[in-house]
Formats: structure tokens, C-alpha cells, sequence
């Protein structure tokens, strides 16, 4: 698959994730649920209420970029929520981005060849908010990935939260790897499959409707390869920690980042984004109080970092 047939896949993809928001709203313009009111936050009588489509650059270094690359470039996603069982507040939500990145190290490059990646992620989940305190959401994390191979990893995501305060959340929220697969590396196998891990965080929502979230937890482990050396150990159960932001500037715009590490650092992740999100439906302010919001964000490399063994 070239370059171009990808891009317009993936250009496909969001441009689904838009067209399918248009025909769920005119289904549910003269529906009588629609009309309703919720008593949980904001209605979703608004078809763009619950759709964000973001742009920003992104960064991530990882055990499958070999100890010897990391990757700097651009990313584009959409993310779309509505209600599935408006009586007991169960939503559902769609998702779908698009990483575009060069290598930050020219070491790769020179050994096989390989100086860009390209990755495809596709989220899909429900949540629930039940009551005015108490949510949950569970998703399902696929990434399409041309490296130095093509690989098709997936992986489960939920999270579960409790307002402590009307401006103070705290819970858990964790991954588990579903899916990996293998690859060669300069005629090499190797073996990637996303990192398993869980996490402890709280949030706070500010004056301003800014929302600022900080997590501490443990993953699973990875393996600490570098290339050019025979190594092969692994770091077992090691120190997970990353914040993100949402940065509401009006109702059609807010700046959205994230950031997650792995520890140690110089063989575990260091991944990160930030960039503009943009709301068609003017829920940029309302976005911390709409029940069918979306829990989870698209996948990313902070929420999907991947191992790699050879």
C-alpha cells in the first residue's frame, strides 16, 4: 500500500466519522428523546455536541523505535460521542486518527532505511455516566502501523471515575493488551504488542472550565533492546506517569495535550502531543458537564505505548 492509497484511507475514515454524526442528527430531530431534556449535564439535542476533530503535532520514543530513533510529526483525529440507551445514560463512541512522523535520530535511517511511520488508530467504546459523580467507559484501541514493517496491534482501554468534589475527580483508568504481532527488522523477527498498564489519577476543573489531570500507576514491563548491542533484558512492572490538559479558549476551541513516561526513560516511553481541538457544535465550554461527551480519547502513543522483543 503506497502512501497515497493510506492517506486516502484514512481521509475516508474521518470523513465517515463526520458523515455518520450528520445522518444520526437528522434521525433524531423530531425524535421525542431527542427533545429531552438530560438532568446529567448537557443534552445531546445538538448532532456536533459530542464531535471534536483535533490537530497538533506529536513526539513519542518507545521500546519498538530499538533504542536508536524516536519520531516527531503531525497528527489529525476525530472523536465522536451519542447515546445508545438514553433511559439509563449509556453512550457510545467513535473515533479514528491519523500520526504522520519522521525520525528525530538519524541512526535507523542509516542501518535499514526506514526514516518515517505511519499510524492509523481506531477507538470505539461505551460509557456511562449513571449518576451526577459516578462514570465509566470502556474502548476498544486498534493500530494499523507502517514502520520498518506493517503491524496491526490492539488493545482494551477503560476507565472508571468518581467526583469527589464539583470541581475534583479522582479514579483509575488502565490498557491491556489484546493484540500483537510479528515483524522483521533488517531481516531480523521481532515482536511488538502494546504495554499493559494501570494508573491511579485525579482531575481538576477550574474556573475557566480548563481541566487538568495527573495519573501515577505501574505497567506491566518492556523489554530494554537497543539495536546495535546484544542486549536483551527486561525491565519488569515498572513506574508509570503522565498528566493531560483540555484548555478551553471559546466554545468552538480549545488547546488538548497529554504526556506519559515509562520509566526508565532511556529504554521505557517518552510520549507526548499537543495541538488545537475544534468543536462544531460550540461545546468547547460544556465539555466537562455533557454526558455523552466521549470518556476516552482517540488512541494515542501515551495511551498505547508498545514494547518490542527480538
Amino acid at each position: 500500500m503506497n502512501v497515497v492509497s493510506r492517506a486516502v484511507r484514512n481521509a475516508m475514515c474521518l470523513a465517515m466519522i463526520v458523515f455518520a454524526s450528520q445522518a444520526y442528527a437528522q434521525s433524531t430531530e423530531t425524535s421525542p428523546a431527542a427533545a429531552a431534556q438530560s438532568a446529567i449535564g448537557a443534552s445531546h439535542s445538538s448532532l456536533f455536541e459530542n464531535l471534536t476533530i483535533f490537530a497538533g503535532l506529536d513526539g513519542s520514543k518507545q521500546p519498538q523505535d530499538l533504542g536508536i530513533n524516536a519520531n516527531m510529526g503531525l497528527r489529525l483525529s476525530a472523536n465522536w460521542g451519542f447515546p445508545v440507551a438514553d433511559s439509563v445514560s449509556l453512550g457510545a463512541q467513535i473515533g479514528a486518527a491519523y500520526n504522520a512522523s519522521d525520525a528525530a535520530v538519524h541512526v535507523l535511517d542509516q542501518i535499514e532505511g526506514t526514516s518515517r511511520r505511519t499510524q492509523t488508530y481506531v477507538t470505539a467504546g461505551l460509557f456511562q455516566r449513571p449518576t451526577e459523580k459516578l462514570h465509566w467507559g470502556m474502548a476498544y484501541d486498534l493500530l494499523l502501523q507502517h514502520y520498518y514493517d506493517d503491524f496491526t496491534l490492539g488493545q482494551w482501554r477503560g476507565e472508571l471515575g468518581y467526583d469527589v468534589a464539583r470541581s475534583n475527580e479522582v479514579g483509575v483508568w488502565f490498557t491491556k493488551k489484546a493484540q500483537g504481532e510479528d515483524g522483521t527488522m533488517g531481516g531480523t523477527t521481532v515482536h511488538l504488542d502494546p504495554i499493559s498498564q494501570v494508573n491511579g489519577y485525579t482531575k481538576i476543573t477550574w474556573a475557566s472550565q480548563a481541566q487538568t489531570t495527573v495519573w501515577v500507576g505501574v505497567a506491566r514491563g518492556h523489554n530494554n533492546v537497543v539495536w546495535v548491542f546484544p542486549d536483551n533484558s527486561r525491565s519488569e512492572n515498572v513506574l508509570v506517569y503522565g498528566a493531560d490538559l483540555q484548555l478551553p479558549l471559546n466554545d468552538r476551541f480549545a488547546v488538548m495535550g497529554a504526556a506519559n513516561f515509562l520509566t526508565p526513560t532511556s529504554t521505557g516511553t517518552v510520549d507526548a502531543y499537543l495541538g488545537l481541538t475544534f468543536y462544531p457544535g460550540r461545546g468547547a465550554m460544556r465539555a466537562s458537564r455533557n454526558r455523552y461527551a466521549p470518556v476516552s480519547t482517540v488512541a494515542n502513543s501515551p495511551t498505547m505505548p508498545v514494547n518490542l522483543r527480538r
